[in-house]
Parts: structure tokens; C-alpha cells; sequence
């Protein structure tokens, strides 16, 4: 939900932005919301130990259809 907020909230500032006529490129403004969650992404994927909590059990194992 943070998440949300906060690439809803960029994108918001972008237009703001926009309409005040910042002397930006609308192309860097508009990839503003998305190279803020790559961002985050990259922070949260830091942590080796949230990595290592938040993999698939199965990660790895071959699939055997149980029939």
C-alpha cells in the first residue's frame, strides 16, 4: 500500500510539475514514478536475509506430477 502511495505520489508532483513549467524534459518527469519503485525494489532486494525468508520453498525442485 506504501508502495502505491508512493508511485501515485510522484506521479501527482509530475504533473504539478508540469503545469508550473519546470524546465524539465516531460519525458525525465514522466519516468519519474516508475525509476522510483525500481529504486525501491533495489534497496528492498539489499537485505539478504528478507531474500532468504521470502523464497519459494520449491525454489529449485523439479516438478512430479502426483498422480
Amino acid at each position: 500500500m506504501l508502495g502505491a502511495y508512493l508511485f501515485g505520489g510522484i506521479t501527482v508532483a509530475q504533473l504539478v510539475a508540469q503545469s508550473h513549467g519546470v524546465a524539465v524534459p516531460s519525458q525525465l518527469l514522466s519516468m519519474l514514478p516508475y525509476l522510483a519503485t525500481v529504486l525501491v525494489l533495489m534497496i528492498i532486494s539489499k537485505d539478504p536475509l528478507r531474500i532468504r525468508l521470502n523464497t519459494p520453498a520449491s525454489l529449485g525442485q523439479s516438478f512430479r506430477a502426483v498422480s
